[in-house]
């Protein structure tokens, strides 16, 4: 293999990831099969709940198991990498601390294409999994840009809530419009932008035929900043890159047995 191959974090959740993948294939400047972007992705839905944890401490904590698939995706020869996944960015820190190459961040990017958007002193309503609402993580780097952050209220979050777990990840049934409802409401209260701050909603996302042009995908930000990365690394490193890694043993879960 001589040009940069992505790691993907995925299957939290597995649809994202699919969504994910899809999105950075159609992103990419290819003419041939052979002008794509080489990906890695380790697909574990098992991966515990990231909502319930950060809600919750005494729930399965995900972030050894993630971690353990960073680990595994360098070592199998990704030479960057993306989590699918808005909320899992909630422990970003960790999974970077355990590899010695790059992981991109989706709520950093996220904020930065706002911010150049509508102006550092811009409002920004966020659409996004309880987790991640609660944790302060996406809001944090709004703030780091300059940008104030508008929440849904009780009953829209709880709307935002049954979308994503009801809808994407239970394989339910789902009417899109409800995201545009969604953000037209914290649009109204102010909100400059909005932008679609959980992978689930990101599926919901790519189903409207009609997108506000203030509303913004997050999984979208971050699958142009994959293209970005693949071609600038290409670019300058050219056939430098080369895959002599073999492929690790899958990483081993908590209920795995040790050997």
């Amino acid at each position: 293999m001589n040009r940069p191959i992505l790691g993907i974090i995925g299957g939290v959740g597995p649809l994202a990831t699919a969504y994910f993948m899809e999105a950075i294939i159609k992103k990419t400047p290819a003419t041939t099969d052979q002008d794509h972007i080489p990906m890695i992705v380790f697909n574990d839905p098992q991966i515990p709940d990231r909502t319930a944890y950060i809600l919750d401490h005494t729930k399965p904590d995900p972030q050894p198991e993630m971690v353990k698939v960073a680990q595994w995706l360098e070592e199998a020869g990704a030479d960057y990498i993306a989590i699918a996944c808005n909320t899992a960015h909630y422990f970003y820190d960790a999974i970077c601390k355990a590899v010695s190459i790059p992981v991109l961040n989706i709520m950093k990017e996220t904020a930065r294409r706002i911010a150049h958007e509508i102006g550092a002193t811009g409002a920004v309503g966020l659409l996004a999994t309880d987790g991640t609402i609660e944790s302060g993580v996406f809001q944090g780097y709004f703030e780091t840009e300059g940008l104030r952050t508008i929440e849904p209220d009780d009953a829209d979050q709880r709307r935002v809530m049954s979308l994503i777990y009801q809808g994407i990840k239970a394989n339910g049934t789902y009417d899109p419009r409800d995201l545009v409802r969604l953000a037209e409401r914290l649009h109204e209260r102010g909100g400059d932008a909005v932008v679609v701050g959980c992978t689930e909603l990101s599926v919901i996302y790519q189903d409207l035929t009609q997108r506000p042009p203030f509303l913004f995908d997050s999984l979208d930000i971050l699958a142009e900043r994959c293209v970005e990365t693949y071609e600038s690394e290409r670019k300058d490193k050219g056939s430098v890159w080369v895959q002599t890694k073999a492929m690790p043993a899958r990483p081993q879960g908590p209920d795995s047995a040790s050997s």
